[in-house]
């Protein structure tokens, strides 16, 4: 069995950048290669890092035999086809969100993944935090009862302009809100019902969404995602029986509050220091250990997610044809 796995990068932005860092700290990585759009960049980024090669073309870094698995790091419409491209040369994937645009992509990777016997993972970093993981076995133990509210609120100003270019998917709901869409469907499943309104940037984009969800059983969820505005990135689980605090900002907590309905109040706080780090390993291990499903970001739950950004979408009257698919 391999004790190393030999990752090729796509993308050199800033999250690119984050990952080679605390992935430089795990040492069942190595850092094989990379490809981007402007090969310069590609050479200067594998040179910082001390990668071996810098690909003048993804296929060309697909194509190579020695590289085991993919980070797919580049702008959010490539994401689909380059997972795509790498599932079908025999490379694991663990993508940037959001994966796909649609969720009828998404059974598309699925069907891949499952058909080559590779892993797959959606890079939802607020899944393999451990203080989310801890919240999660709290709710199991029935600590706050059963949830009947989710609310979360992320985001902050932004003024990185890809992110606000309608023909790179840009807007508030991919870029923020999937990450509240994701706690919603993680702890409650496919809402039945959807409320949305956002509220359009001089970009003609999404600046902000707001929505309101009720899931099978009663229970409801809301959230608001900005990328024009503050907000107070804050997050709690209500129950019958209390309710759950995350510490903000809420997708990399680093502790959270319970609070009973009989007045008992106890924190939880981790000592650990991670962003990508968590997913990192989680894919790692899984890979060198022969798994080809994330327990944490599975199928079901990576197309939960986007089913449920496609009805959002529906609600709000957006299909993004003005998405642009340019591959290098």
């Amino acid at each position: 069995m391999k004790k190393t796995l030999n990752f090729g990068i796509i993308g050199t932005g800033r999250i690119a950048g984050q990952f080679v860092e605390e992935a430089l700290e795990n040492n069942k990585i190595n850092l094989a290669g990379v490809s981007a759009r402007n090969y310069e960049k590609t050479v200067d980024f594998a040179e910082r890092y001390n990668i071996d090669r810098a690909y003048s073309s993804v296929d060309e870094l697909l194509a190579d035999e020695g590289i085991d698995a993919i980070y797919v790091a580049s702008f959010h419409p490539t994401h689909f086809p380059y997972t795509m491209k790498a599932l079908e040369a025999g490379k694991h994937v663990l993508c940037e969100k959001p994966a796909v645009l649609k969720a009828e992509d998404m059974e598309r990777v699925v069907a891949k993944a499952r058909e080559k016997k590779l892993l797959f993972t959606e890079a939802m970093t607020v899944g393999f935090n451990p203080v989310y993981q801890e919240i999660k076995r709290e709710i199991e133990k029935g600590s706050i009862g059963e949830i009947v509210h989710v609310e979360s609120s992320y985001g902050s100003v932004s003024s990185k302009i890809h992110k606000h270019n309608p023909k790179q998917a840009g807007g508030a709901l991919y870029d923020i809100g999937i990450y509240n869409i994701f706690l919603n469907t993680d702890l409650l499943g496919v809402p039945e019902e959807v409320f949305a309104v956002s509220r359009d940037n001089r970009w003609g984009v999404e600046g902000s969404v707001s929505c309101l969800s009720r899931h099978r059983g009663g229970a409801t969820s809301s959230f608001y995602a900005t990328m024009d505005s503050i907000s107070g990135e804050l997050a709690k689980i209500i129950g019958t029986q209390g309710i759950i605090e995350f510490q903000p900002s809420w997708t990399v907590a680093k502790g959270f509050t319970v609070k009973t309905k009989d007045g008992k109040i106890w924190e939880y706080t981790s000592s650990e220091d991670l962003w990508l780090g968590y997913e990192i390993e989680a894919f790692t291990s899984a890979v060198l250990s022969g798994v080809t499903e994330s327990p944490v970001m599975t199928y079901e739950k990576s197309l939960n997610l986007h089913r449920t950004i496609d009805e959002i979408k529906r609600r709000l009257g957006f299909t993004y044809e003005e998405v642009e698919v340019t591959l290098y």
